[in-house]
């Protein structure tokens, strides 16, 4: 088995190039051989390896692009990295799968309009809704609220829904017009979905003649004793305060249900968050090496987003060491949820609900049961690199079969 892996970036900066790397390494310790193709520097270590070559294009985040005409033309077509994609693909051997991790900050659609003109089978990862979505979340940014328009319809392209302005929308547009051309293009494509709600919820949006398989991302733990959460006291909240994950709701709704509730993080949201809820502990983030110590603090970890978010890791690390979760069902990591049992279901963006469970979990008794219950489900199927690679190379070997032999719906 040989396979390009196509990232922007060669270090991790976030979280699809952590699983780009980590599934690189992983599937090279498996015996794969392994180049991965990456635009902007530095190397992460970890792709040093016997199996893995890497192939360094040499390109600057689009962000980072001197000039706004320069930024949105690279943006919206690469065509440096259309030719040295072709040319690097065009040198690998038939048995050879072409997967891409992330394309948009540096390579644009040029990497899969250069991996379709291959002829290779192509893989992409849903890790957001780019290849579908020209703001890459389905969600309005200035209505803030969750999207329900047809992607690149009309009433699609009129919207001023872009985070920044719409003006940049209309450079998104324009990309995710050559993208949808580039897939449309692709004999052979299969899709990579972090979790069954992802896939579910993208599919429809997805050209018809793709494939679409599961493939949750890893999340590497060391198995500890399950925390006592009755013990602790305050619910938690890690990531980022932004309206769409919603840390303004669970401010109102932990002060509805008198709960002690710390956020860690940062984001625009911050003085919201405060202004809410006076008693609110808001930190700053941890680092890496800190984020399980700072969840084995907590009641229970609250994720209330409002956006269709794919498949934040975080749960798992909660779960892991047996912290229950309270979640929005409209995210990926609901579908590992038994609700009621290992933790509690939510709809997004209603505060009145997540004041209930916050004030369910103040029972000793119920936080002890379902902290217990979440961590023996998690170590009953943990999301390990091993499994990871095992679901990666089953999405492979289908794709190697031909297209029209779609995986199960």
């Amino acid at each position: 088995m040989r396979v390009v892996i196509v990232s922007d970036f060669g270090s991790v900066n976030g979280g699809a190039a952590k699983v780009g790397i980590e599934s690189a390494r992983g599937l090279a310790e498996a015996g794969a051989d392994v180049v991965f193709a990456c635009a902007i520097a530095p190397v992460s270590e970890r792709l040093s390896h016997p199996r893995i070559m890497v192939e360094l294009f040499g390109a600057d985040e689009v962000w980072k692009v001197s000039g706004r005409l320069a930024a949105a033309q690279q943006g919206i077509w690469n065509e440096a990295a259309h030719g040295w994609l072709t040319c690097l693909l065009s040198k690998q051997p038939d048995g050879t799968v072409v997967h891409l991790h992330q394309w948009t900050k540096a390579f644009s659609p040029a990497a899969i309009a250069a991996a379709g003109a291959s002829g290779l089978p192509v893989v992409i990862t849903m890790h957001d809704y780019f290849s579908f979505c020209p703001v890459g979340g389905y969600f309005d940014f200035q209505a803030g609220k969750p999207c329900d328009r047809a992607p690149m319809g009309a009433a699609c392209i009129g919207a001023n829904c872009d985070r920044a302005s719409y003006a940049h929308k209309l450079v998104r547009v324009a990309r995710q017009w050559r993208s949808d051309r580039a897939m449309a293009a692709c004999r052979n494509l299969t899709f990579l979905h972090v979790s069954d709600f992802a896939r579910s919820f993208a599919k429809p949006f997805l050209p018809k003649h793709a494939r679409h398989a599961t493939v949750e991302n890893m999340m590497e733990a060391e198995r500890r004793a399950p925390v006592n959460v009755a013990i602790n006291r305050h619910a938690l909240f890690l990531g980022r305060f932004t309206q769409e994950k919603a840390a303004d709701v669970l401010a109102a709704a932990a002060l509805t249900a008198e709960i002690p509730v710390r956020f860690v993080g940062q984001g625009p949201l911050a003085d919201e968050v405060r202004r809410i809820n006076p008693d609110a502990d808001v930190r700053g983030w941890v680092s890496a090496d800190r984020v399980f110590d700072e969840i084995a603090e907590a009641r229970a970890l609250v994720l209330p987003s409002i956006w269709f978010e794919p498949g934040p890791l975080v749960i798992a690390e909660a779960r892991s060491i047996g912290v229950p979760v309270i979640l929005a069902r409209t995210t990926g990591p609901a579908s590992w949820i038994n609700d009621g049992e290992d933790g509690i279901l939510v709809d997004g963006g209603d505060p009145a609900q997540l004041a209930a469970a916050l004030s369910a979990l103040k029972d000793d008794g119920v936080a002890r049961r379902m902290g217990e219950a979440a961590y023996h489900r998690y170590w009953a199927d943990p999301l390990t690199t091993d499994r990871h690679v095992h679901r990666t190379l089953a999405a492979y070997a289908e794709a190697m079969c031909g297209p029209g032999l779609a995986l199960s719906a």
